[in-house]
């Protein structure tokens, strides 16, 4: 009888699991998109026909988007952690989704790090792009 009562409720926990997955994967597609536009140098041009109001959203917003996704992602890994040691099932498939998500993470700091990691190592400002001087 303890046995039963333990599944259900693990089991209660399956749908803020997957809820916890698809928000870390929404903020993830948001900063992807954020990251690959930060380093485009038409992006912060009229040239490039971007509104900008969005050049502003991203400029102001995408440093505290990292953090907060770093927060919730490590906030999902504890509590699919806290899930697993339960044995819930529901656990097992966030398991499957945080490889996934912190890869994705990493993605996204490595686009933004790559083209200031090659300005410094050409003695250039962090943010410079080659339209830009």
């Amino acid at each position: 009888m303890r046995k039963s009562r333990a599944r259900r409720r693990a089991a209660t926990h399956a749908p803020l699991l997957f809820a916890g997955a698809a928000l870390n994967f929404l903020f993830l597609i948001v900063l992807m998109t954020f990251s690959y536009l930060r380093e485009e140098p038409i992006f912060w041009t009229n040239a490039g026909d971007w509104p900008i109001w969005l050049r502003e959203m991203v400029q102001s917003s995408y440093y505290p988007l990292i953090l907060l996704e770093f927060l919730l992602l490590a906030a999902f890994s504890g509590v699919t952690i806290q899930q697993l040691s339960a044995r819930s099932q529901s656990a097992s498939l966030a398991v499957i989704a945080l490889p996934i998500l912190w890869g994705l993470l990493f993605l996204v700091v490595v686009n933004s790090a790559a083209n200031n990691i090659e300005n410094i190592w050409n003695n250039r400002p962090i943010h410079w792009h080659p339209q830009s001087s």
